[in-house]
């Protein structure tokens, strides 16, 4: 009987690779979309009614990713509408503010041009906010009438606070809430205010590399590449995060859930330089403070004390001058430009005790008295 012949080692170099390299492309291919738990009962049951799927849906001829979850499909709708531009937050809000998800039908929609929604194909020119707000208004349509509602509530961060305004400024009838977390005011003025307080703090501090840095760029508006410098030296100095956070640490958060695959990691950074630098010139000239300070439903501005990215006293300025049937401004003391990761459990009773009673108000009031006057006459102004 003969012996088996040995392998060379190059051989066995050259196959472990090879089926490395195919079961990376396996889990590229197959597992690239993650897959969501189901609402379980105690006895391990999925629960009649709940909904937790995770879906493909062409908005805007761009194919699009959305995570649909409720314990509860007769939930008023809530629609994360993420910052950045290109960042997307799924794994972030399933982490800390997974528990909204037992009071709301929650989306977290992921826009055209981030992470498992980026593509090569997508074209430049289509990425404007005015095609956002057409995404969204087709998101919300198929919501509509597959949940039979009759509105939404729509929840923006950073970025995703302008796509929020300009869509509830077009489509009042289909919002019943708007809530604006780091809310972009006026990017001129904002930049301008974000740029001193870095500039302040590193001549307090006496970092003279940060001094020269800064000092380099100069007074906003500038490029991006300048932005990027500023805004590296803001999160060293606490105007981003309150308490330090790193890239890393943010993405190894957001991979604890489920939802999150090597794909999005694959995805994260060309998905973000493509959609920042695609709305660099019209995010550099956005205007909410002079040009939507008329709402037709409630809005909640949420800010962190410690913003200043999107300055909190700017963002504070905003909710003074803007009408609307009711308008809140909350302070969340421990925070800088993300309460909801910052201080979750805080915003998540929030959401859950302030803005919940409101959306359900909303969806069962009469629609002919949703925005009559009688009701406009009511508007409350809360502050904290």
């Amino acid at each position: 009987m003969d012996t088996p012949r040995t392998r060379p080692r190059w051989q066995t170099i050259v196959g472990l690779v090879g089926l490395a390299g195919l079961a990376l492309a396996g889990l590229l291919y197959f597992g690239r979309f993650g897959s969501t738990p189901a609402f379980k009962d105690a006895k391990g049951q999925t629960i009649a009614g709940s909904v937790a799927e995770m879906q493909r849906v062409n908005l805007g001829g761009i194919e699009q990713s959305i995570l649909i979850r409720g314990r509860h499909t007769d939930a008023p709708i809530l629609i994360w509408l993420h910052g950045g531009p290109g960042q997307d937050e799924t794994g972030m809000w399933r982490f800390y503010n997974a528990a909204l998800e037992d009071h709301f039908l929650v989306v977290y929609w992921t826009q055209r041009g981030t992470g498992r929604s980026y593509s090569r194909a997508i074209p430049a020119s289509s990425m404007r906010i005015s095609q956002f707000v057409a995404d969204l208004d087709q998101l919300i349509a198929m919501l509509k009438a597959r949940f039979h509602r009759r509105n939404t509530v729509l929840v923006g961060h950073s970025w995703g606070t302008s796509i929020g305004v300009a869509y509830a400024q077009a489509h009042p009838e289909n919002v019943a809430v708007y809530v604006g977390i780091g809310q972009v005011v006026n990017a001129i003025e904002g930049e301008r205010r974000s740029y001193r307080f870095t500039l302040d703090q590193a001549v307090q501090r006496g970092n003279k590399t940060a001094i020269d840095e800064l000092r380099a760029i100069g007074v906003p508006p500038y490029a991006m590449a300048a932005i990027i410098k500023q805004r590296g030296w803001l999160n060293e100095f606490g105007g981003a995060w309150h308490m330090p956070r790193t890239l890393p640490g943010l993405m190894w958060t957001s991979f604890k859930a489920r939802e999150v695959t090597l794909y999005d990691g694959l995805n994260f950074l060309p998905g973000q330089n493509f959609s920042q630098d695609a709305l660099a010139s019209e995010n550099a000239t956005v205007d909410w403070l002079h040009s939507a300070t008329r709402f037709q439903m409630p809005v909640f501005i949420l800010a962190g004390r410690f913003d200043r990215n999107t300055d909190a006293n700017l963002q504070h300025l905003y909710l003074e001058r803007l009408e609307a049937p009711y308008k809140r401004f909350k302070w969340f003391e421990n925070s800088a430009h993300s309460p909801p990761f910052e201080e979750p459990q805080a915003f998540n009773a929030f959401m859950i005790n302030d803005v919940l009673p409101i959306a359900k108000a909303r969806e069962t009031v009469p629609e002919q008295m949703v925005n009559s006057p009688h009701r406009r006459a009511a508007a409350v102004v809360r502050t904290g």
